[in-house]
């Protein structure tokens, strides 16, 4: 069992490499490299291809918003633990696709159904994710672990932003926004996959207790 008095880096370094959270961890940092560059880009996304102007384009960020707060109230009423792993793979496998279909289309309509699909699913991430990744957390350890989960998402965002205006730069267009945010979100499938259910996390840390 993890000690409260290891030193920090190793305290860190032994959860991320711990039963029940790599997977977990994995799939965090896809999932939030594909979806942290939106807001940067999509405004300037939104006026080159889809003919926007700022101020509805922002409109549509906020209707992002508001469809992704709707997910998160909905999954808020999966009650059984079991079915929050099931549901955070459905909350990937939507916004992926969403994303994939919005740089497959430049007709309003398709792209708006697309990101509907896309926020969907980041609500459902959002809701489910960690409270998945907590099921494993040690007795008396939360807040060492919280601050990891976190930390590595705002890693995760930081790269994101200058990996997607490079992929921009390099292919010239906007549309490769939607597109590698769909092929990185998708990726994150598989660690989901061996992502333990919240019964086996809870006995992997009595086991390791």
């Amino acid at each position: 069992m993890l000690q409260r008095t290891s030193p920090p880096l190793r305290f860190y370094a032994t959860a991320l490499i711990r039963p029940g959270m790599r997977a977990l961890l994995a799939a965090e940092i896809l999932w939030v490299m594909g979806y942290a560059a939106l807001p940067v880009f999509f405004l300037l996304y939104a006026g080159a291809v889809l003919g926007l102007k700022p101020a509805l384009a922002s409109l549509w960020l906020a209707a992002f918003a508001l469809g992704a707060g709707a997910a998160m109230i909905a999954a808020g009423f999966v009650r059984n633990p079991r079915l929050h792993k099931p549901f955070l793979a459905l909350g990937v496998a939507l916004m992926g696709i969403g994303f994939l279909a919005a740089a497959a289309s430049t007709s309003l309509v398709w792209v708006s159904v697309a990101c509907a699909s896309a926020a969907a699913g980041f609500g459902l991430i959002s809701a489910l994710a960690f409270s998945l990744f907590a099921s494993p957390i040690p007795p008396g350890e939360s807040g060492g672990y919280t601050a990891l989960y976190y930390a590595l998402r705002a890693a995760a965002s930081a790269l994101a932003v200058p990996l997607v205006g490079l992929t921009i730069a390099a292919t010239g267009s906007y549309r490769s926004l939607f597109l590698l945010g769909g092929v990185v979100t998708l990726s994150a499938l598989l660690p989901v996959a061996f992502a333990p259910s919240p019964q086996t996390a809870a006995d992997l840390t009595r086991h390791l207790r």
